[in-house]
């Protein structure tokens, strides 16, 4: 016992003198101050905004802005950057907006002046505000910049940092491997420069993978020790963080006493530096752990300040953990109204941060600046045996001609590197288109189900409860889902036989004013919610040749959009007319219309054009092109018409008669 208090009066011993140490250097550099004026006033003010961003943000704060005003009065150019850079730092999790517009300023300038070292930690602090709000792919993008600016400028201790940073999306994607990789080249650096706070950083985030690993007794040993590094160096932020991170561990192995005890630790630092990103983690993991015990009041409770919070700094990983609690709380205690309105936030955040393949992006990404980093090594070899047979041709004329030779093959193999190059390049857009239809097709499934999900969810939790007619209304939305399912399947299928050639166009005479009949009254029920007029003003005489299916399915798809971007109370309006020896099917509206900048991208399966709907409804763009592969298939055209605001018309052109049809792909 004696010993234990001997311990913890040593620890508070070392932090007050850490943080005496801090204020020490504080008070010194503000006397200094209190004399200063110009540029040494400016570099002054921004060094007391370092400081206090581990003591006191609100602080820090306001010495970073006192700078930016000093800076820009004076046109010092340097100064005005750093300004912005703290202010940018400081902001970092408070809000992350502001914190990514002042970073960006200060990139600018930096920029402009070519400060390399400002350049990198620019990208840096960049990367780090993209981490936090779920876009990885921007998050190393930035990171991977300052790495190699970094590197060539051999600043270690930074590198060493980017390394870190780097790790920490992969952690996000799930590719363990590749973030251990870069957490032991990081630790080896801080262990070679004794960098503590660096060390304990690192640390944290091995232990971070061990957990998620499930190796919990590995993850313990480095949380705790990155804990007790913290508490020595006073870093409450990151104190906080390894408390959090112990905590999780306790809860994974079912000690709540333990669990509840860390959280609230953490918890209440967080709450001391208002670090709203900590907070919401916490709140989350209170919330998971309450709900997991059956607490339904607390975890909802902890639950919506956490989704709070995570709104706040535009948290969409955060967003979703909270959202998905609350649906699932509130479906407990019956409150289905709160729970169909956090499924859906849950199901929207979700597709947000899982719709793009960040996975294989990324590892790209990854790839491109390993390969550029071994081109850079490639090229100093072949300066160096240059500069070697440049001597040898000086001294021997026998050199000379190997010398000769030497640049032949060089050219030769420049010239076949070139053709390969250009392969590539080929082979990566098609790839990449290939990728994107597939991401599509994965959204375009995802989404009904996930509603599907819900719904049957919530029978199943209470069906004993349930009366009769909410049975049958269940019911009736589970029968409607799965028609809608079925449906897009359907038609994914169908698309999928054209696109491998194993489907063929089966051309019969159709009589096209009662087909529309059967395709608007499937539709008349999505039209109703918005009171929107379907109206069918094809002549009841009018036939054409064509593949019934593939034919539906192209006007159900084009009244659908037309439904979608409606707005109440507005028409779909088909028609039909014989020019020569085609047809020309229109489907018209007078909803909120397309820009002429949009029209040249609909039809792009190479570009990611989606919009949301005038209700709100979600699409992916893969309506339109599947729609004039169909009509193409069909020695037909399409064409759209539309100004904003007005209206959007689609003209489809069939020939009545097929001569040499395309009947498959």
């Amino acid at each position: 016992m004696n010993s234990i208090v001997k311990n913890s009066l040593l620890i508070l011993f070392l932090i007050s003198k850490l943080i005496l140490s801090q204020q020490s250097a504080a008070d010194s550099l503000k006397n200094e101050l209190d004399k200063s004026q110009g540029q040494r006033k400016v570099d002054l003010l921004n060094e007391l905004s370092d400081i206090y961003q581990y003591i006191n943000t609100g602080t820090a704060i306001n010495y970073a802005e006192a700078s930016v005003n000093l800076a820009a009065s004076i046109n010092y150019k340097k100064g005005l950057a750093n300004g912005y850079g703290s202010l940018g730092y400081c902001y970092v999790n408070l809000d992350n907006k502001k914190a990514l517009t002042y970073t960006k300023n200060a990139l600018s300038i930096r920029t402009e002046i070519n400060d390399e070292a400002g350049i990198a930690t620019s990208n840096n602090v960049i990367g780090v505000i993209y981490y936090y709000t779920g876009d990885y792919l921007n998050s190393i993008d930035y990171h991977l910049k300052a790495l190699s600016m970094r590197e060539k400028i051999g600043d270690q201790g930074r590198v060493a940092t980017s390394y870190n940073n780097i790790a920490l999306v992969h952690i996000a994607i799930e590719n363990y491997e590749t973030a251990l990789d870069y957490l032991e080249k990081a630790l080896a650096i801080r262990i070679k420069n004794g960098s503590k706070r660096g060390i304990a950083i690192i640390k944290d985030n091995i232990g971070d993978i061990h957990s998620k690993m499930g190796e919990y007794d590995e993850a313990f040993k480095y949380f705790t020790d990155a804990l007790a590094i913290n508490k020595e160096i006073g870093n409450k932020k990151s104190e906080a963080y390894s408390s959090y991170n112990i905590a999780n561990v306790y809860q994974k192995l079912n000690d709540t006493t333990n669990a509840v005890k860390f959280y609230n630790i953490a918890l209440d630092i967080y709450t001391q530096l208002d670090e709203k990103n900590g907070i919401s983690n916490v709140e989350n993991g209170l919330a998971r752990l309450y709900n997991e015990l059956g607490l339904i009041i607390p975890a909802i409770i902890h639950a919506n300040i956490a989704f709070t919070s995570a709104q706040s700094i535009n948290s969409l990983e955060n967003v979703a953990f909270a959202a998905g609690i609350l649906r699932n709380c509130y479906a407990k205690i019956k409150d289905y109204k709160n729970a169909y309105t956090y499924s859906e936030i849950f199901v929207s955040a979700s597709d947000s941060l899982k719709n793009s393949n960040n996975y294989k992006r990324l590892a790209k990404i990854d790839f491109d600046y390993k390969v550029e980093k071994l081109k850079k090594e490639k090229e100093f070899e072949i300066n160096k045996q240059k500069s070697f047979i440049m001597y040898l041709i000086i001294t021997l004329v026998l050199s000379f001609m190997i010398f000769v030779l030497i640049i032949f093959g060089y050219i030769s193999k420049r010239k076949l590197n070139k053709k390969l190059n250009l392969l590539n390049t080929r082979l990566i857009e098609i790839n990449s288109s290939k990728d994107r239809f597939f991401s599509i097709i994965a959204h375009d499934l995802r989404g009904p189900f996930n509603v599907l999900l819900g719904i049957s969810e919530m029978l199943s939790g209470d069906l004993e409860n349930l009366s009769g007619e909410e049975i049958k209304h269940f019911n009736y939305l589970l029968n409607l889902s799965l028609k809608k399912q079925f449906e897009l399947l359907t038609d994914l299928l169908e698309w999928a036989k054209l696109q491998n050639g194993s489907s063929k166009l089966n051309y019969q005479s159709i009589n096209l004013y009662s087909e529309l009949n059967s395709l608007i009254v499937s539709l008349q029920i999505t039209a109703s919610l918005k009171n929107i007029n379907i109206i069918n003003n094809v002549d009841d005489n009018v036939l054409l040749n064509a593949d019934k299916n593939m034919l539906l399915l192209v006007l159900r798809n084009l009244i659908s959009n037309g439904i979608k971007f409606t707005n109440k109370n507005g028409y779909v309006k088909i028609s039909a007319e014989q020019v020569k020896d085609s047809i020309e099917i229109i489907i018209e509206d007078n909803g909120i219309g397309i820009s002429e900048a949009d029209l040249k991208l609909l039809l792009r399966i190479d570009v990611h054009h989606s919009t949301t709907g005038t209700a709100n409804e979600m699409g992916t763009g893969l309506g339109l092109i599947l729609c004039k592969e169909i009509i193409e298939k069909h020695s037909g055209s399409i064409k759209i018409e539309s100004k904003l605001n007005i209206g959007t018309k689609i003209i489809i052109q069939l020939p009545i008669n097929i001569v040499n049809p395309v009947s498959s792909i």
